[in-house]
This record gives structure tokens, sequence and C-alpha cells, in this order.
């Protein structure tokens, strides 16, 4: 690994992810495993973190207008239920 690949690996390595964040920590774990493979050109990690994160989010949005959507129904029925 390049002394810019061992840089590029501590910043990648110091970001705070929390404890329970799994995707978020794999995420980091596939990076750093790719840095310490050679792959240290930093467009090239922004690349392979963009994906997972792109995904992630496509799934904490689906997940949020779910909960929001069976959150609506329980306070709906809570409606229903008080009449």
């Amino acid at each position: 690994m390049s002394e810019d690949g061992h840089v590029l690996a501590e910043v990648v390595a110091s970001w705070p992810v929390p404890p329970d964040a799994e995707e978020a920590g794999r995420i980091r774990s596939n990076i750093l495993v790719a840095i310490e493979q050679g792959f240290d050109d930093p467009q090239l990690v922004a690349d392979l973190a963009v994906g997972p994160l792109v995904v992630a989010l496509g799934e904490l949005e689906v997940g949020l207008a779910d909960a929001r959507r069976r959150i609506a129904e329980l306070e709906r029925a809570l409606a229903e239920r008080d009449r």
C-alpha cells in the first residue's frame, strides 16, 4: 500500500460509525479491505462508498415510508376507537 493509501485508510478508519450501524460499518470495512488490496485512489474509494450508500439510503427511504404508513394506520385506528 502506498503512503497515500495509508493516509486514506486512516481517514476511512476514523469515520465515526456508530457500533450498531451494521451496514455503515460493513461499507467502511469493505472500503478498508479495498485500500489494503491496493485500490487506494481517492476517486475509486469515493466510488466504492457511493454505490452502497445509495442502496442503504434507498432502503432507509422505503422503511421510513412504510413506518409512516403504519403510524397513519394506527392513528386512524385509535381515532375510530375513541369515537
